[in-house]
Protein backbone atom coordinates (compact mmCIF):
# COMPACT_ATOMS: atom_id res chain seq x y z
CA UNK A 1 0.00 0.00 0.00
CA UNK A 2 1.42 3.54 -1.08
CA UNK A 3 2.35 6.03 1.15
CA UNK A 4 -0.01 8.86 1.19
CA UNK A 5 1.48 12.01 -0.75
CA UNK A 6 -0.16 14.58 1.59
CA UNK A 7 2.65 13.31 3.83
CA UNK A 8 5.57 13.34 2.14
CA UNK A 9 7.96 15.69 1.52
CA UNK A 10 8.92 17.54 -1.74
CA UNK A 11 12.77 16.35 -3.36
CA UNK A 12 14.06 19.56 -3.02
CA UNK A 13 13.13 19.52 0.65
CA UNK A 14 14.35 16.07 1.11
CA UNK A 15 17.75 17.21 -0.45
CA UNK A 16 17.53 19.83 2.48
CA UNK A 17 17.17 17.51 5.04
CA UNK A 18 19.80 14.93 3.86
CA UNK A 19 22.31 17.46 3.57
CA UNK A 20 21.56 19.15 6.80
CA UNK A 21 21.56 15.92 8.58
CA UNK A 22 24.92 14.90 7.19
CA UNK A 23 26.47 18.55 6.86
CA UNK A 24 24.96 20.19 9.23
CA UNK A 25 25.05 17.30 11.93
CA UNK A 26 28.74 16.27 11.18
CA UNK A 27 29.36 20.65 11.88
CA UNK A 28 27.76 20.58 15.07
CA UNK A 29 28.98 17.42 16.13
CA UNK A 30 33.12 18.33 15.56
CA UNK A 31 32.55 21.98 16.71
CA UNK A 32 30.51 20.75 19.73
CA UNK A 33 33.33 18.53 20.74
CA UNK A 34 35.96 21.13 19.79
CA UNK A 35 33.85 23.81 21.99
CA UNK A 36 34.33 21.34 25.16
CA UNK A 37 37.76 20.90 24.52
CA UNK A 38 38.22 24.85 24.48
CA UNK A 39 36.60 24.92 27.75
CA UNK A 40 38.73 21.78 29.62
CA UNK A 41 42.53 22.05 30.96
CA UNK A 42 42.83 18.78 30.77
CA UNK A 43 42.09 17.67 27.34
CA UNK A 44 43.24 13.81 27.15
CA UNK A 45 39.92 12.38 28.61
CA UNK A 46 38.31 14.69 25.87
CA UNK A 47 39.44 12.84 22.83
CA UNK A 48 39.53 9.51 23.75
CA UNK A 49 35.41 9.76 24.88
CA UNK A 50 35.17 12.02 21.62
CA UNK A 51 35.87 9.15 19.68
CA UNK A 52 32.69 7.17 21.11
CA UNK A 53 30.63 10.12 21.76
CA UNK A 54 31.19 11.97 18.10
CA UNK A 55 29.08 8.48 16.46
CA UNK A 56 26.24 9.02 18.85
CA UNK A 57 26.04 12.68 18.31
CA UNK A 58 25.70 12.34 14.49
CA UNK A 59 23.82 10.07 14.13
CA UNK A 60 21.02 11.58 16.26
CA UNK A 61 21.62 14.91 14.49
CA UNK A 62 21.39 13.08 11.37
CA UNK A 63 17.61 11.76 12.05
CA UNK A 64 17.00 15.29 13.73
CA UNK A 65 15.64 17.38 10.47
CA UNK A 66 13.47 14.89 9.24
CA UNK A 67 11.43 15.90 12.43
CA UNK A 68 11.11 19.10 10.50
CA UNK A 69 8.30 19.84 8.18
CA UNK A 70 10.55 22.58 6.59
CA UNK A 71 14.49 21.32 5.79
CA UNK A 72 15.96 25.23 5.57
CA UNK A 73 14.10 25.43 9.42
CA UNK A 74 16.88 22.68 10.39
CA UNK A 75 19.56 24.00 8.60
CA UNK A 76 18.72 27.17 10.62
CA UNK A 77 18.84 25.80 13.98
CA UNK A 78 22.23 23.90 12.85
CA UNK A 79 23.69 27.43 12.33
CA UNK A 80 22.85 28.60 15.08
CA UNK A 81 24.55 26.02 17.15
CA UNK A 82 27.23 26.39 14.72
CA UNK A 83 27.36 29.70 15.58
CA UNK A 84 26.89 29.20 19.06
CA UNK A 85 30.08 26.54 19.22
CA UNK A 86 32.57 28.73 17.22
CA UNK A 87 31.70 31.75 19.34
CA UNK A 88 32.41 29.50 22.54
CA UNK A 89 35.56 28.69 20.92
CA UNK A 90 36.81 32.00 19.54
CA UNK A 91 35.84 33.35 23.48
CA UNK A 92 38.19 30.74 24.72
CA UNK A 93 41.40 31.35 22.80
Amino acid sequence: MPANPKHLSSNSQRIVKITAGILGGYLVTILFHNSIGSLLSEKAGLLITSAYSSFFLWSILLIVPFLFKNGWKAWATYIIIILICAGIIFINK
